[in-house]
């Protein structure tokens, strides 16, 4: 996260903004990792506009955010006016959608797909006519980056002291309508930007002509080939089609992080994000690319997005969006959680979560009970770390482009027929790479995925990676046969579901196939349908010398199917959910087995822990269970008034390495007043009971409050005291 600071324990907590410089700690003393204000918690954040009644009613359900229109840079000030009366932070919305989202985007008396429909229109009348291919604005020209830019700067300086949740430069945004197939960009900026990326991809033009098969006798004679050409080649070279995809994927992501460079240039400390990130795929929604250039990414989770986002950007702050109600939006809400999500944005559309004059609709209740079950584990997750796993995946946009291709082929032209919206239906590459990933959390293990430059360039040499996955890969460069082979040689597990590195990277169909013999096919990894559940997997992995850290066992005692394992360290303390895969998809009831004896309890429950290696896990169907696991009693929380006002320190050792708690300021009938999470390192220091406890951090004056309480997930326990 990018806000955030190390503070001392005489830094006053409950100040309004974080110290600009950090001084040295103090010998002897405990830093505290205190996550700034902003994201400081699980977000509940309401996406609609709403009246000023309603924004201070949101406060109560437990929202923690809205929205505030900045199209264009412009915002409404009496909106503006409404948000700091209720205290709500907002988050901008949609600055830049001309640029990022110019073909989904509002328009007042047109669909927000207007532009997109007039050019496919054109084409149905001219399918010769390349015009329908040239993008407004082009995500190459300098001068409109630079336009954009100044943009946001201006904005962010203006808003800089309220401190915006974050700034999102455009909602559902894409090279073309979202995630549609389409040949974007032939503009001249982005043809000359495609030339000169080329250069440094080939570095002479002799190779490039070697690779496309073609006679190029200089770089400005160079035009990308069309997906209508494409689709008309018998000789299985896809080069020159698959190099401007690519390249149109890394347009899309530099013009992005132009924009998030520009929210930091404006306020070192604001956020910059997108929201409505769509399905991987086409669009520029290759995440290897797109998730490092913000800060935030609101990802609608499909095709293992949010997995990815992840992956390839620990730091992001990913948030989940809410439609319905009911239990699969239950089951929704705390899958995202635990895999990393750290809030939902609503959409309220039918106006039932909160009335204009502020009464809370059945949506309303629904949500803040929900948000109150997630924040109640909240601080444990953000604490500790996702364990990981000697399994490696290869998520390669390169087979995504290739696969879609030989797909589409025999259609013909028909191919821009296809909107956003079929873009997510099934595939071979996605459902390969799904059954790879729900078979290993399967198992309890997080796969680090890779990308076809990371594997080429070492990640395979980690001594304790033992197995790689290749989920449809059927385009490798020659880099990554080199490394897979090497790994291979080394005694590493290479598993496919299909012949790997039919083509090569650029997408040139081989002679011959490089990793014959080399890569394992079991069934239990080809993508025909959902494919077995883990136990098949199991097989193979253990042959390789995986051993999954935990076992989940059905009532076969065989591993259970549909259950979603996660396991996270934090010191000697691991976390482990289960939640089913799908709602109501999981056994009943799950046996665990450890491979020692802990104390288990159960987080979610209340429980009181049990020493033993194996317990029976009645699964709820939609809510996950979450268990501690320890090998010694766990402390609980202490408080007590000091000189700086509020101490709060642990009545014994722990074997967590961090604490992760809630701080709650309450009213007198016990109300929540505020609500922040803190953590902060345990480390090797001694955590010793009160009085003396050097563990400990303070706040200044806690005027208003009547109590204040502190909850620890881990132990369960808490502890309040008055404050007059």
């Amino acid at each position: 996260m990018k806000r955030a600071a190390l503070l001392l324990a005489a830094v006053l907590l409950a100040g309004p903004a974080l110290a600009q410089q950090e001084p040295a700690p103090a010998p002897g003393t405990i830093t505290v990792w205190y996550p700034s204000p902003i994201f400081n918690d699980y977000q509940l954040i309401m996406w609609q506009d709403q009246p000023a009644a309603a924004l201070v009613a949101l406060r109560r359900l437990g929202f923690t955010g809205t929205k505030l229109i900045g199209n264009g840079g412009r915002i409404d000030p009496q909106a503006l006016a409404d948000r700091r009366a209720s205290g709500l932070p907002y988050y901008l919305e949609n600055i830049a959608t001309d640029l990022y989202a110019s073909y989904h985007r509002y328009t007042p008396g047109q669909a927000v797909t207007w532009r997109f429909d007039r050019d496919r229109a054109r084409r149905q009348v001219d399918p010769s006519d390349p015009g329908v291919f040239v993008r407004e604005p082009s995500l190459s020209d300098p001068a409109v980056i630079a336009g954009v830019q100044a943009r946001l700067r201006a904005l962010i300086q203006a808003q800089a002291a309220d401190q915006p949740l974050f700034y999102n430069l455009a909602d559902e945004a894409g090279i073309a309508d979202l995630a549609a197939p389409w040949d974007h960009d032939l503009s001249p900026p982005s043809l000359a930007a495609f030339r000169t990326w080329l250069q440094g991809e080939y570095g002479s033009l002799d190779a490039l002509n070697a690779q496309w098969g073609t006679a190029y006798a200089g770089w400005d004679a160079i035009q990308p080939e069309l997906t209508d050409a494409a689709m008309r080649r018998s000789d299985g070279n896809f080069s020159a089609w698959s190099d401007f995809k690519a390249f149109m994927d890394i347009a899309f992501a530099r013009a992005v992080r132009a924009g998030t460079d520009a929210v930091h240039d404006a306020d070192r400390g604001a956020l910059a994000g997108l929201e409505g990130a769509q399905v991987p795929g086409w669009g520029g929604y290759d995440y290897s690319l797109l998730a490092p250039t913000v800060d935030v990414m609101e990802i609608y989770d499909t095709g293992n997005a949010l997995d990815l986002a992840r992956a390839f950007n620990p730091a992001l702050i990913p948030l989940g969006t809410a439609f319905n109600t009911g239990p699969r939006e239950v089951h929704r809400a705390w899958r995202e959680l635990l895999h990393g999500g750290r809030g939902m944005i609503v959409w309220d559309d039918a106006g039932d979560v909160i009335g204009p004059d502020g009464t809370p609709g059945p949506r309303g209740r629904f949500l803040q009970s929900l948000a109150a079950s997630l924040r109640q584990v909240y601080p444990a997750l953000l604490a500790a770390m996702p364990r990981p796993s000697p399994v490696a995946v290869l998520y390669s946009q390169p087979s995504f482009r290739i696969a879609w291709l030989l797909e589409h082929q025999p259609k013909g032209t028909a191919w821009s027929d296809r909107d956003s919206e079929r873009e997510n239906d099934d595939s071979l590459w996605r459902a390969a790479r799904r059954q790879a990933a729900s078979q290993l959390a399967g198992l309890g293990l997080q796969p680090r995925w890779l990308t076809p430059e990371t594997l080429a360039g070492g990640a395979l040499q980690d001594p304790s990676l033992r197995v790689l996955m290749l989920p449809h890969a059927i385009a490798l460069s020659d880099k990554e046969i080199a490394a897979i082979r090497a790994f291979a040689e080394r005694g590493g597990t290479v598993l496919a579901s299909t012949e790997p590195g039919v083509f090569d990277g650029h997408g040139r169909r081989r002679a011959s196939l490089p990793l014959a013999g080399v890569a394992k096919m079991p069934q239990a990894v080809r993508p025909d349908g959902e494919g077995a559940g883990p136990a098949g997997l199991l097989q193979v992995l253990t042959g390789a010398g995986v051993v999954p850290p935990i076992q989940v066992l059905g009532p076969d005692r065989a591993p259970a199917d549909g259950v979603d394992v996660r396991v996270w360290d934090n010191g000697g303390v691991t976390i482990v959910s289960l939640q089913a895969a799908r709602p109501w998809g999981a056994p009943p009831v799950v046996t665990l087995r450890l491979p020692e004896q802990a104390l288990i309890r159960d987080m979610r429950r209340g429980t009181e822990p049990v020493r033993g290696n194996s317990v029976d896990v009645a699964l709820d169907g939609i809510e996950p269970t979450i268990l501690v696991l320890s090998p010694t009693p766990l402390p609980g929380p202490v408080l007590s008034r000091d000189a700086g006002g509020l101490r709060i320190s642990l009545d014994g050792p722990s074997a967590a390495a961090v604490y992760g708690m809630r701080l709650d300021l309450l009213d007198a009938d016990g109300s929540v007043q505020s609500s922040r999470v803190l953590r902060y390192p345990v480390g090797s220091l001694p955590i010793a009971p009160l009085p003396g406890a050097e563990a400990a951090w303070s706040t200044g004056p806690l005027a208003g409050a009547a109590s204040v309480r502190v909850s620890d997930p881990l132990s369960g326990r808490t502890a309040t005291l008055p404050l007059r």
